[in-house]
């Protein structure tokens, strides 16, 4: 069964698989749009509770995944807009949470410069390379979560690409001379 079908006819057991199935991929993608494992937390939360409180206006047009990003970038925009400008200090970002951490620190530290880069990005760039590299959507599921033309996705991500090239270009170039 369809997973917006399955929670509009049991529930509880629905939610509880939305959650199972989305909540890690929503919670990723809330970290590379706000600095803060708290702050992703609780984007992440009231995406899913908007998922659900809007699950009746779902249409099976699109992409389900698609959706629910649409719904955290919403709501990460509707919280930029309210507390614009962001005044969360630099060194109050923590890296992405990461079971391989310990095993692998080199690994670690290289997430932790991309997460990095990926925030400095300006929002629409960031917002662009979430849905298309770390959540997987393809340009045109992007644009659509966006509500922007395939042509402005492309563009995002060009640009998005070069700064972040440059961005962790000079992050290893730092890191050979330490």
């Amino acid at each position: 069964m369809e997973i917006w079908r399955d929670i509009i006819e049991n529930g509880d057991s629905g939610v509880e698989r939305l959650v199972s199935e989305y909540g890690d991929r929503l919670l990723a993608a809330a970290s590379l749009l706000r600095r803060g494992d708290a702050d992703a937390e609780d984007l992440a939360f009231r995406a899913l509770e908007r998922a659900v409180q809007r699950i009746r206006s779902y249409r099976p047009t699109g992409s389900f995944f698609a959706w629910l990003y649409a719904i955290l970038l919403n709501l990460h925009r509707m919280d930029a807009r309210r507390r614009r400008p962001e005044t969360v200090p630099a060194e109050s970002a923590e890296a992405v949470p990461d079971a391989t951490e310990a095993a692998a620190p080199d690994r670690a530290a290289d997430r932790a410069a991309v997460r990095e880069a990926v925030l400095a990005l300006p929002p629409a760039q960031r917002e662009t390379v979430v849905l298309h590299f770390f959540a997987g959507l393809s340009v045109e599921e992007s644009a659509r979560a966006l509500g922007v033309p395939p042509g402005t996705v492309k563009s995002r991500i060009f640009h998005a690409k070069a700064a972040l090239r440059a961005a962790l270009g000079e992050t290893a170039a730092e890191g050979r001379t330490t």
